[in-house]
């Protein structure tokens, strides 16, 4: 007597999924910036390029996003601008300049590939050469 199984997914790889974080931040009266996640969404497939351009050579101030696999080992970490502290260009009649606002009230997003592996995010708020955890959300 021999019985037989077959598997049709045994060569399958997880589907690839593009998240996406929203987020909303406050500075509090004493000037620490508070993060709220306020929307999740989630569609099939993957970008090539999940790296953001950055004006860290301009601001001394940007938000490290640090992505945790399921081991809880880091799986991968960018960089983003500081949405209390964006970089604007304004154009002269000969010249252009780069300033950086100061918001009090900011939104954000941020996305990643995910093949149901990662599952925590922290965002570190890295400014003079310092950095320090600002929000943890387990994915």
């Amino acid at each position: 007597m021999s019985s037989s199984v077959t598997n049709d997914n045994i060569n399958e790889k997880p589907v690839s999924k593009i998240v996406y974080l929203f987020f909303e931040g406050e500075k509090t009266s004493d000037g620490k910036e508070t993060i709220k996640l306020v929307d999740k969404r989630v569609s099939d497939g993957f970008f090539k390029n999940e790296e953001f351009g950055t004006a860290k050579d301009i601001a001394n101030t940007f938000y490290k996003m640090v992505l945790f696999d399921k081991k809880n080992q880091v799986y991968k970490t960018s960089i983003i601008d500081n949405p209390f502290s964006p970089v604007f260009e304004s154009y002269g009649k000969e010249s252009m300049e780069k300033q950086i606002g100061k918001l009090d009230k900011a939104e954000f997003f941020y996305r990643y590939n995910d093949n149901d592996n990662i599952s925590k995010l922290e965002i570190h708020k890295s400014e003079n050469n310092q950095s320090n955890l600002i929000f943890t959300l387990k994915l």
